[in-house]
């Protein structure tokens, strides 16, 4: 029974899209955890950036929530939701529009504790990670890679692309970047490993401060979609394997609004059961 009263991120709508996709295992003891209030609990962390052990006494224990949540990061069950649910919104919002063109990026931001993998990256005055994203022409997210923020684009661009094997790509004739990514290294494992053409996007001559690039302006506004989790505005990780892991929870929260939307966010405010 959910005992806490404030109203929870994730309608039963938006539940029953999850439900089925998460992993069932046959024998043991019946499980005493309702998997709806975990799910809820993880939301919570990514929406409110609150830490673990501050998760309200409603939701079930902190251990508990965390070991669900390592569990799923690393057996492929975060992935699976992800991609299904990218499925379901693109089948939803361009039906019979197969992807011709996707974008990458990258964006340093600051950590606030230790962790593995830092760096600076003198660019920005940034001592932290980097995010590398490859995202289709809405915006949706293809593939994620996490580094120090000192790894050059280019050089982390390879790997990323590695990552996109068994995405929906055979359609996509051009991956379109910016200039960081003119490297010839690159160039070559482009024209080597991938069935599409890497096109670098220039800002024009003589244009000074920030300017709107055609084309890549998807892959900015999806970094700007993950900014409104607040457990994205830092990388509060200690591990890469979490950092991913909570863009692709970022995605499932985006994607499960745009599949059953609510008339407004949810309300985090705490009160106790009567």
């Amino acid at each position: 029974m959910r005992t806490y009263s404030y109203p929870s991120d994730v309608t039963e709508e938006q539940w029953a899209l999850i439900e089925p996709h998460l992993p069932v295992y046959p024998g043991g003891r019946p499980r005493k955890t309702d998997l709806r209030d975990v799910t809820d609990a993880v939301f919570y962390v990514l929406r409110t950036g609150c830490q673990w052990r501050y998760l309200p006494k409603d939701f079930p224990p902190k251990s508990t929530v965390w070991r669900y949540f390592d569990e799923w990061r690393q057996n492929g069950t975060l992935d699976t939701i992800h991609d299904r649910l990218r499925t379901q919104v693109r089948t939803q919002e361009k039906p019979y529009a197969p992807r011709t063109t996707a974008s990458i990026d990258s964006q340093s931001v600051d950590t606030t504790s230790g962790g593995e993998q830092r760096g600076r990256d003198n660019a920005k005055n940034v001592d932290g990670r980097k995010r590398h994203i490859v995202v289709d022409s809405m915006g949706l997210l293809l593939a994620v890679l996490v580094t120090a923020a000192d790894v050059d684009d280019a050089k982390a661009a390879a790997e990323l692309f590695g990552r996109l094997d068994g995405q929906p790509m055979s359609k996509v004739e051009r991956m379109y970047a910016d200039s960081k990514y003119h490297n010839f290294t690159l160039y070559a494992w482009v024209a080597t490993n991938a069935r599409w053409d890497l096109t670098i996007v220039r800002r024009p001559k003589d244009a000074e401060g920030w300017v709107r690039l055609p084309i890549r302006w998807t892959v900015e506004r999806t970094f700007a979609w993950l900014g409104q989790c607040r457990r994205l505005s830092k990388d509060r990780e200690r591990s890469v394997r979490s950092a991913e892991a909570f863009i692709q929870l970022a995605m499932i929260h985006l994607m499960l609004n745009r599949l059953e939307p609510t008339e407004a966010d949810a309300e985090f405010c705490y009160r106790k059961p009567a």
